[in-house]
């Protein structure tokens, strides 16, 4: 069995994450070649309702990791390597990124307001702010592409941990095998 493998939660918040970052990415980039009408306001509708549950999914993401204390790093160390310091001010990159784009995106909904599926209408606080409404809206398109070149970075760490530096740092964030529960 692999040593200090995260444990069931952690790995399924951390895949879930990584999904809803990839999907949420792909919908953003593509609304805009969609025709306007009926495919991109349900496309739009769409990108919004995952970035909400996104952002729950993180809030309790967020809420775990306290509670498991970090599980194979103490948040609690006196002396840090300086590789270490390196990856945990990754990761708080990473988070940062993830709340800022889900937050402005957020934002960008409440202050346009939004056609949801052609079924109701999130009022704008502005919507005649034509200006603000494109700043906010860019602003996140932004912070998503930061977010992607990051992960992008984090998944190239991963594989060069496991290809290079043969270690166990990608098989103790993917699911434990049945064969490996059994031993």
């Amino acid at each position: 069995m692999v040593e200090q493998q995260y444990d069931s939660k952690t790995i399924f918040l951390h895949w879930l994450s990584a999904f809803c970052i990839f999907l949420l990415w792909s919908l953003g980039q593509g609304i805009d070649q969609v025709p306007s009408g009926f495919y991109k306001i349900n496309v739009r509708s769409f990108h919004i309702c995952i970035g909400a549950l996104f952002f729950f999914v993180m809030m309790y993401r967020f809420y775990w990791r306290m509670q498991v204390k970090n599980q194979s790093d103490n948040l609690i160390r006196t002396s840090m390597s300086l590789t270490e310091k390196y990856k945990r001010s990754f990761h708080y990159l990473l988070y940062l990124l993830v709340i800022l784009t889900l937050l402005l995106g957020l934002i960008a909904v409440w202050y346009r307001g939004v056609n949801m599926f052609n079924l109701f209408k999130i009022p704008g606080v502005d919507v005649n702010n034509k200006f603000l409404r494109r700043l906010l809206v860019t602003i996140h398109a932004y912070l998503a592409n930061g977010l992607m070149i990051a992960a992008g970075l984090h998944l190239a760490v991963a594989l060069w941990h496991h290809f290079v530096k043969k270690d166990m740092v990608l098989i103790k964030m993917l699911p434990a095998r049945k064969t490996e529960l059994a031993s």
